[in-house]
């Protein structure tokens, strides 16, 4: 026995198992390969032993086995040390939190499966781990979140006070092969680091299909690929670091009820029902009773110079040095002319005129996932130098008064649309500091150009969502996440942070019910609509903003972007802080 895994199962330890075997240190045995049909692991009287709390002889129990780890190891690591002093303990750790949550919707839930056991598995299997664990280490209080987490907690302390300093390693599995090689003293492998076992996997190597796993355990749910889609995300060779990110909006902010009136809609009964009903308490608005006088041709200038002064703000908020920026890519949902806003940052700010200068339209709030993907390969071209990501849209360009023959999708844009700005400052420098960039997909949805599209008349303007779009949206979202996730060798359990688009009430929550989270898990994008409205371009930004400032991501935590825009097209991305 060369190594013992202390670490409480949900720690990494199925990615810990095969990377001990691939360093030499195996075969690792693992708790849950013992749930496996055919496969028990310890002998079917050693199971029967620790189901009935007696004391087994570990050198005979694990003879052949050359590592641990998962719960098996982390009950008994003290006598199993005691049996082989020499051995080396690795306590695997985890947030917490990310722990529990990940813990109940897995392993816990196994005990509602029990009836139903793998055809096969050692009843005595179940009952050890149901005694020695679930009984034993949880009092039988695991549902008690609060006593678990101290449980949780007491025995990191507990491994890190019986087991020698130089014969422990406390280890996060996100760290990879490097501080894991170094204290085993072996050659790091040519190999990714392994990632494994995220809730699919469990259930699959469990034994039981999802669809009689208990609800809270299905978030994992992969299918068969759709031959359309791409076979993997992209990722620079280099990662890009998002080493800023500002906003900035109007001074004026408007009520619901404000907006209903300004818009000649205070008594239509249907408008002051979306308007109620769509998340949205208030927003930030450049318009007044001019403007909407006004036609959309009649807004140009305004709307220009709307756009170059909220820009503006947002980019000073970064404190950037224009020697600094080798590329600057702009975006609004729209434009109405020339000179670009990329090209009149670039004048406003004097930065060097050979900047590259680029402008996209009409991607709308789906823009974040290409906007970033296109900064980081112009990064690759300019190394040492930085480059400018300004997402801006002014809704108010597009807001008009009612109408008698107005549609009521006209009501619904009017209801939700903000305006606002969004800057983001992109380093390709490996020691720049900020959440890294480790890998984007963008995926168009087919058949579903018409559900967000411009209606743009000489009298008239708005932003025509069909009322199907939240479903469209989620259908295909949990398939398209999980392909990502899978792809990346980033499991659901290891995403810290779900920054998900504001686009409507709706939209989050269909976003919510088909990723299988909790409120508080898109609570800051709730927050971001209410306070500001959907912004457009800029809207996922403001989430990814709000995020940092009231989260503080820590290092080694991850983020998962995901975009909603016209397009259909989903956009994803996976941050590393």
């Amino acid at each position: 026995m060369k190594v013992i895994g202390a670490g409480f199962g949900r720690t990494g330890t199925m990615s810990l198992k095969v990377a001990l075997e691939e360093l030499g240190a195996g075969p690792c045995l693992h708790s849950l390969e013992s749930l496996r049909a055919g496969n028990s692991g310890l002998a079917a009287s050693h199971w029967e032993q620790l189901a009935h709390g007696e004391a087994i002889d570990w050198r005979v129990a694990l003879e052949g086995w050359g590592s641990t780890v998962d719960w098996l190891g982390a009950r008994f690591y003290g006598e199993i040390l005691e049996a082989w002093p020499q051995a080396r303990v690795i306590l695997s750790v985890r947030d917490a939190d990310s722990w529990y949550e990940s813990c109940t919707a897995s392993l816990h839930a196994t005990r509602d499966l029990v009836g139903a056991r793998p055809a096969g598995a050692a009843p005595a299997v179940l009952e050890a781990v149901e005694g020695a664990i679930w009984q034993g280490v949880f009092a039988g209080r695991f549902p008690d979140r609060d006593y678990a987490l101290e449980v949780f907690h007491r025995h990191r302390k507990q491994v890190i006070d019986s087991v020698p300093a130089e014969r422990l390693l406390i280890y996060d599995i996100r760290d990879g092969w490097a501080p894991l090689c170094r204290f085993l003293e072996a050659p790091v492998p040519e190999t990714p680091f392994p990632h494994l076992n995220g809730r699919a996997a469990f259930w699959t190597r469990f034994g039981a299909s999802l669809d009689s796993a208990p609800a809270n355990a299905r978030s994992g749910r992969r299918r068969a690929r759709d031959p359309r889609e791409r076979s993997a995300p992209m990722r620079a060779s280099a990662p890009v670091c998002i080493a800023g990110l500002a906003v900035a909006h109007p001074e004026r902010e408007y009520t619901q009820s404000e907006v209903l009136s300004l818009l000649d809609l205070a008594d239509d009964e249907f408008a002051q029902g979306v308007f109620s009903r769509c998340g949205v308490e208030r927003r930030r608005l450049d318009l007044d009773e001019a403007m909407l006088a006004s036609t959309l041709q009649g807004r140009t200038d305004a709307v220009e110079e709307q756009l170059l002064r909220h820009a503006a703000q947002a980019v000073r908020q970064l404190g950037v040095n224009g020697d600094e920026i080798a590329t600057i890519i702009s975006a609004t949902l729209y434009s109405l002319g020339c000179p670009t806003l990329a090209h009149r940052l670039v004048e406003h700010f004097r930065m060097d005129p050979h900047t590259d200068k680029y402008h996209v339209v009409g991607v709308g709030c789906a823009s974040a996932v290409p906007l970033v993907r296109l900064a980081g390969q112009a990064l690759q071209s300019h190394p040492g130098q930085r480059a400018l990501i300004v997402a801006a849209e002014s809704m108010s360009g597009l807001l008009a008064s009612s109408r008698p023959s107005d549609s009521r999708s006209k009501t619904v844009g009017s209801a939700i649309f903000g305006d606002g700005c969004a800057a983001m400052l992109l380093d390709g420098d490996a020691d720049a500091t900020g959440p890294r960039v480790l890998a984007s997909r963008v995926h168009q949805i087919p058949g579903t150009l018409g559900a967000v599209r411009t209606q743009l008349a000489a009298d008239d303007s708005y932003l025509h969502l069909v009322r199907e779009l939240p479903a469209l949206a989620a259908e295909r979202l949990r398939a398209l996440v999980d392909d990502f996730l899978h792809d990346t060798g980033v499991t659901g359990h290891m995403v810290d942070h779900w920054i998900i688009h504001p686009g409507g009430r709706r939209i989050i929550e269909g976003a919510r019910d088909a990723l299988a989270l909790s409120d508080e898990d898109v609570q800051v994008s709730v927050d971001v609509l209410a306070g500001h409205g959907n912004v457009g371009t800029p809207s996922i930004f403001y989430v990814l903003h709000e995020t940092i400032a009231r989260r503080a991501p820590q290092p080694g935590q991850h983020g998962l972007v995901v975009t909603i825009g016209p397009g259909v097209t989903v956009g994803l991305m996976m941050l590393r802080w």
